[in-house]
């Protein structure tokens, strides 16, 4: 001890300095940008119609994990939606880089910026087995793919419906318009939305700041929020409304925090 303590006391600036190397305990699951098996990367989350990819924090820094799932595995006729949880705008683009003269022709989100969701994209002119890689335009070593499987049951309904209420095969959308809070602007497109019963209608937020989409004439309306309502969107972001339960009609709704911000669902 003695010898030891004679050691370590003249150097004990040192230890602190460099303390000696620590065993990290892992959580979680491992993913494919920590070096496990494909089998346990994390799937992209999805409803009906609709898959989520994130952009995660710190996807900048080269060597960084980027898109999670890295590998997604997108049902056929599934919109993706890339939700940028990092501090600095990214894209996702199609292609395995700027110099792919096919980049961008199956999608691009565009510029998502920080904390912001990229406008649901449809993949064009794919098939069951396709593997799709992508990038960020910004950060082209931030790379991934996408697989297309078939289609599921809910999202071959959603997709058959969508199909019929628009005749493009998309799904119907309602638009929040920039400068919708000033009262008399513009405030949804379209104002009144036609759909088929069963829709799941995508809304996307593409004002400054955060609105609803909820069912009534205003607060007053005793059936207000009752038979859909969005919550909060926020600048930039999406949500959906299910036509599942509603019976054909008119349905009007509003905005909770604007209410003057109103317009008409026809179900069918």
């Amino acid at each position: 001890m003695a010898v030891g303590a004679a050691i370590a006391v003249p150097n004990w600036h040192n230890f602190a300095k460099n303390p000696p190397p620590v065993s990290a305990i892992a959580t979680g699951s491992p993913t494919a940008a920590t070096g496990g098996s494909t089998a346990s990367v994390p799937l992209a989350s999805s409803v009906p119609g609709v898959t989520t990819i994130s952009i995660s924090v710190g996807a900048s820094v080269q060597g960084n994990p980027n898109f999670v799932p890295n590998s997604a595995q997108v049902p056929m006729g599934n919109k993706i939606v890339w939700v940028n949880k990092d501090t600095v705008p990214h894209t996702a683009t199609s292609g395995t880089g700027a110099s792919d003269p096919t980049s961008g022709k199956i999608f691009d989100t565009k510029i998502i910026t920080n904390g912001q969701s990229s406008p649901p994209e449809l993949l064009k002119g794919v098939k069951v087995g396709d593997s799709i890689p992508y990038y960020c335009q910004i950060h082209p070593y931030m790379t991934a793919k996408i697989t297309v499987t078939a289609a599921s049951s809910s999202s071959a309904s959603t997709s058959s419906s969508a199909a019929a209420a628009s005749g493009a095969g998309a799904a119907p959308v309602l638009s929040i318009l920039q400068g919708a809070s000033t009262q008399g602007n513009p405030a949804y497109a379209t104002a009144t939305l036609t759909v088929k019963k069963g829709d799941s209608i995508q809304v996307t937020n593409k004002d400054s700041v955060p609105h609803t989409v909820t069912n009534g004439k205003d607060a007053s309306d005793p059936t207000s929020g009752k038979l859909f309502d969005t919550s909060i969107i926020n600048a930039g972001s999406t949500a959906q409304i299910s036509t599942a339960k509603l019976t054909p009609g008119d349905y009007p709704f509003h905005c909770s925090l604007h209410p003057y911000m109103t317009g008409l669902l026809k179900v069918q």
